[in-house]
C-alpha cells in the first residue's frame, strides 16, 4: 500500500509519528526535564501565569501529573521568565496548568533539559486537553514519545503478504520488553504476552505491540497484519480527496486488513482544503495565487506529494470519496464533477461517495445556524445541539447530492456516506449513560485529539475516533457488519465498548438509505411517540433500534426527507414538529404530529 501523501504536523498522523521515533535512540541525552521557559499571551497578563503549574506523568496524556515547579513570581512585562528545576525523572507528557486567564488564551511554555528543547512550539506533539466535553484553554502540554518512551517496536519480515508459514520477529531498544496481543486489544505492562522469540505464522494474523524500558513511559503501539493465500480476500481500491478529516480515515485499510481484505487505499489531502481548492492544484490554477502557492509549497517541504505525483499513481479505483464543506453549493458542486470526470477517465465503473463529516466543536457553520437551504423541507432551524448538528450537515450534503445529480449523470450516482450520524449517536449515547463502562461528557476525551480531529492513531493517545468512522467506510464499501470481523486496533476500548462501536457503525449505515443496504418490509414500524421537558423533545417507538425523520416546518417526513434524528430535538419557536420512524426490513410508521 502507498503511503498517505500527508506527513506534516497539521494532520498529526502516525505517519508524523514513525518520522520521529528513531531519534529516541539517536539523541543521546538525559530526557528529564530541568528546565522550564514562560511567557505571557501579552504584555500586561504576566500576573496571569503565578500559581501556574509544571506537571509531568507517565502514565498517559491525561492521567497521573506529578508536579514539578510552580510559578511563584510574574516574569518581566513582555519578556520570558525561566525556573530551572531540580528532576532527574523522564516524564513523557509534560504540562503547564494556568490557574486563571482573562484572555482565555493560555501563555507559552517551553520544556527543556539543559539547552535542549523537548516540549514547544517547534518540538514535541502538542496535546489538547478537555474538561469533560469542553476544550480546557488553562492547559497545554506536550507528547515527549520521542524521547522519553521506548522505540516504536518493528517487525520482521516487513512485507505483510505472505507465501506460506513464516516467522514473525519484533526488535525495540536493546534492554526493552516487549509485550503483544493477537486480538487487536492494546498491550500493556499487564496485558499480553511476552515476547521471547520468533512466533510462527500460519494464517492471518495480527499483532499490536509496545515496548517498554525501565524507568520510562510506554512506548508507542505498533500494529501489522499479515494476510496469508488461504485467508487473504480481495480488498478494494479506493481514492479519496479532501483535508485532515479525510486524513481521519487513513487507517481504514489497516481495519478492512485484520478483517482479511487486502485494501488498497490513495488519499490526497491539504490541510483545511476545499474541493474548488484542491481542483486548482489538479489544474495548476492554485500556483497563480501567491498565497495559495505558498501554503502549497511549505506542503510539498513537509513531505507531501505534488497532484502530479499523486494522479500518476493513481490506477482504477472502485471507490472515489469526496469531501464536501463548502457552503457555496455552486461551487463545490463543480469542484466535484470535475473531479468525478478526472477519475472516470481511469475507472468507469467508479463509485463515488460524498462524505459527510462533522463540525467543529464550537459549531459555527452556516448549516448550524439553519442558514443552507434544503429542497427537502420549506424553511430549516438552527442546530443548537452537537446532535442536531451533525443532522444539519448531513442536510447540507443531501441538499448537494440532489443538485449534483440533476448536473451530472454520467457513471454511478454519487452515495452519501452518513459518518456525521455515527459521531452524532456516539455523543448522544455517551451522554446518556448508554455507553457501557463510559460517563456523560467523556465524548471528546475519549474520541478526539483536538477541536474537531478525531483521535486516529497512537500518537494521539489511541485511534478511537478514527475507528468508529473507519467502520462507517468498513460497512458502506464492503457491505457487512464489521462485528466479529474488523479488530479494535489502536483502540482503548473495552470489549464492551468495541461491540458497541461495531454496532452503532453498522446500524447507521445499514438504515441510512442512500447507502444501498437498506431493505424494504411489511410490518410497519411504531409510529413515533415524542416527550417533551420545556427544552428538548425526544423520540420513541414500541419497534426496538427503530429510526426517525422529522421536520420543524409541518411538511411531510419521510424515511428520506427531514432531519436524521440524533437523540434529541430543541424547543424553539415557531416548530412544527412531525416525525416518522423505520427501520431497515420494515415498513415505514405512520406520520405523527406534537401536539403544540
Amino acid at each position: 500500500m502507498k503511503t498517505p501523501p500527508f506527513i506534516f504536523l497539521a494532520l498529526l498522523t502516525s505517519c508524523f509519528a514513525s518520522a520521529l521515533i528513531p531519534r529516541a535512540s539517536a539523541e543521546k541525552v538525559d530526557p528529564a526535564c530541568n528546565r522550564v521557559r514562560f511567557q505571557a499571551t501579552a504584555p500586561g497578563k504576566e500576573l496571569e501565569l503565578v500559581g501556574g503549574v509544571f506537571q509531568g506523568s507517565n502514565t498517559s496524556r491525561y492521567e497521573g501529573y506529578e508536579p514539578l515547579v510552580e510559578i511563584k513570581e510574574a516574569p518581566v512585562k513582555g519578556q520570558w521568565g525561566e525556573i530551572k528545576i531540580e528532576n532527574k525523572k523522564v516524564y513523557r507528557w509534560v504540562r503547564f496548568v494556568q490557574p486563571k486567564t482573562t484572555t482565555g488564551k493560555i501563555a507559552k511554555v517551553e520544556f527543556y533539559t539543559g539547552d535542549l528543547l523537548l516540549g514547544g512550539e517547534d518540538k514535541g506533539m502538542k496535546i489538547n486537553f478537555f474538561k469533560d466535553d469542553v476544550d480546557d484553554t488553562t492547559i497545554i502540554g506536550y507528547d515527549l514519545f520521542y524521547i522519553a518512551a521506548a522505540q516504536r517496536p518493528a517487525f520482521f519480515p516487513a512485507d505483510v503478504t505472505l507465501n506460506g508459514p513464516t516467522e514473525v520477529t519484533i526488535k525495540s531498544n536493546p534492554g526493552a520488553t516487549i509485550r503483544y496481543t493477537l486480538d487487536g486489544t492494546w498491550p500493556t505492562a499487564e496485558h499480553g504476552e511476552t515476547y521471547t522469540k520468533p512466533i510462527r505464522v500460519e494464517k492471518n494474523t495480527t499483532f499490536s505491540a509496545m515496548a517498554i524500558s525501565p524507568g520510562q513511559a510506554p512506548g508507542l503501539l505498533n500494529t501489522i497484519t499479515y494476510l496469508v493465500p488461504e485467508g487473504r480476500k480481495q480488498g478494494l481500491k479506493t481514492a479519496g480527496i479532501g483535508n485532515s478529516l479525510t486524513g481521519t480515515t487513513s487507517g481504514f485499510a489497516r481495519f478492512a486488513r485484520t478483517a482479511g481484505y487486502d485494501q488498497k487505499t490513495d488519499l490526497f489531502l491539504r490541510p483545511g482544503a476545499l474541493t474548488r481548492e484542491q481542483w486548482a492544484l489538479a489544474t495548476g490554477e492554485y500556483a497563480k495565487d501567491k498565497v495559495a502557492n505558498a501554503k502549497e509549497e511549505l506542503a510539498r517541504k513537509r513531505g507531501s506529494q505534488t497532484w502530479e505525483e499523486y494522479w500518476k499513481g493513481i490506477d482504477k479505483v472502485d471507490v472515489l470519496t469526496l469531501q464536501p464543506r463548502d457552503f457555496d453549493l455552486a461551487k463545490e458542486i463543480d469542484a466535484e464533477i470535475n473531479f468525478i470526470k478526472l477519475f472516470q477517465q481511469k475507472s468507469p465503473e467508479v463509485q463515488p461517495w460524498l462524505y459527510c463529516e462533522w463540525v467543529e466543536q464550537k459549531r459555527q457553520r452556516p448549516s448550524d445556524r439553519g442558514d443552507v437551504p434544503s429542497y427537502q423541507m420549506k424553511k430549516t432551524f438552527p442546530a443548537l445541539t452537537w446532535e442536531e448538528s451533525m443532522s444539519a450537515m448531513l442536510l447540507y450534503v443531501e441538499e448537494l447530492q440532489h443538485r449534483l445529480t440533476a448536473q451530472y449523470s454520467v457513471g454511478k450516482r454519487p452515495r452519501i456516506l452518513p459518518s456525521a450520524l455515527a459521531m452524532g449517536w456516539m455523543k448522544n449515547h455517551i451522554d446518556s449513560g448508554k455507553f457501557p463502562e463510559g460517563k456523560p461528557g467523556m465524548f471528546y476525551p475519549l474520541l478526539f485529539h483536538d477541536q474537531v480531529h478525531p483521535a486516529a492513531a497512537p500518537t494521539h493517545g489511541s485511534a478511537n475516533g478514527g475507528h468508529l468512522v473507519d467502520l462507517t467506510w468498513y460497512a458502506a464499501f464492503y457491505k457487512e457488519a464489521p462485528e466479529g470481523k474488523v479488530l479494535p486496533i489502536e483502540t482503548t476500548y473495552t470489549p464492551a465498548q468495541a461491540k458497541f462501536v461495531e454496532k452503532l457503525a453498522w446500524d447507521v449505515i445499514k438504515n441510512y438509505p442512500d447507502c444501498g443496504l437498506y431493505e424494504e418490509g411489511k410490518e410497519p414500524c411504531g409510529k413515533p411517540e415524542f416527550a417533551n421537558d420545556g427544552k428538548r423533545i425526544t423520540l420513541k417507538s414500541s419497534t426496538p433500534g427503530a429510526w426517525f425523520r422529522y421536520t420543524l416546518d409541518g411538511t411531510e417526513p419521510t424515511r428520506t426527507r427531514g432531519y436524521v434524528y440524533c437523540g434529541v430535538i430543541s424547543v424553539q419557536p415557531g416548530i412544527q414538529v412531525k416525525a416518522v420512524a423505520y427501520k431497515s426490513g420494515m415498513a415505514d410508521s405512520v406520520v405523527n404530529v406534537m401536539a403544540p
